[in-house]
Parts: C-alpha cells; sequence; structure tokens
C-alpha cells in the first residue's frame, strides 16, 4: 500500500549534480562508450556541439537520484522512461526536480525533468515506483 505521506502534486527534493570529466571517465571505462564527442572538444565540435558532451545514458543515471529516498522505504523502480532533448555539456551543474504524477494503490508516477546552465529542458522522463511486497 503507497504511503498516506505520498500525495498527488508533491515536489521531490531537488538535485544538482556537477558532471565533471572524472566522472564522465569513469562512465566510459564502465560502459565501453569511449566516443570521442564525450572526450575530446574538436571532436564534439566537429559533430556540432559547442563542447564535449556527457553520455545520455550517465544523464539517466544521474536523475535516477531522485527517488533514492523512496528506494530506502520500501519501493522499487518498475519502469523508467526518458526521452532526450538537449546534451548535457561537461562540467555543467545539472538540475533535477520531480513531481508526483499520479498515485495508486500499490504505485506513483513521478515526472523528472532534468535542466542545465545551457539547455533548460535536457530530458524528461517518467519514473514508475512500486511497493514491495
Amino acid at each position: 500500500m503507497v504511503s498516506h505521506a505520498i500525495k498527488l502534486g508533491d515536489a521531490l527534493e531537488p538535485l544538482l549534480i556537477e558532471v565533471n570529466e572524472d566522472l564522465v571517465r569513469k562512465y566510459g571505462e564502465v560502459s565501453g562508450d569511449f566516443n570521442p564527442i564525450h572526450f575530446d572538444d574538436r571532436a564534439s565540435k566537429e559533430k556540432g556541439f559547442s563542447a564535449k558532451i556527457i553520455h545520455g545514458m550517465l544523464s539517466m543515471a544521474i536523475a535516477s537520484n531522485i527517488v533514492e529516498p523512496y528506494l530506502d522505504k520500501g519501493y522499487w523502480v518498475k519502469t523508467y522512461e526518458m526521452k532526450f532533448k538537449a546534451p548535457v555539456l561537461v562540467g555543467e551543474t545539472i538540475s533535477i526536480k520531480g513531481t508526483i504524477e499520479s498515485v495508486e494503490k500499490e504505485s506513483f508516477n513521478i515526472d523528472v525533468t532534468i535542466s542545465s546552465p545551457t539547455y533548460p529542458q535536457v530530458a524528461k522522463s517518467r519514473i514508475v515506483l512500486h511497493v514491495y511486497k
């Protein structure tokens, strides 16, 4: 049963996370994605970006941190969808905000938006949390 403390329209605690070169390098090592657009300014600019960009899936992983407090309270991520709208530049601090979109008997949906200093909407996602049984 979903906790009574979870209400439609409630905002989650927002997060600000800096995506530095070390984090991008570590993600590249773990994922095996060494595309030069993530590591070389010149290669990024040749592809039309203003600077190096982070991996899209890294931004998705970082954004999922917004639901961490609920994972400690007996919920698990049932689904996680993201639509990427703009890149995040290496070295930027991204803002992650979430709002409770709907509440069901044993789950609730969260709308998440990710923004950066360069782009007001980097990505939009929907995370469905479900209670452990």
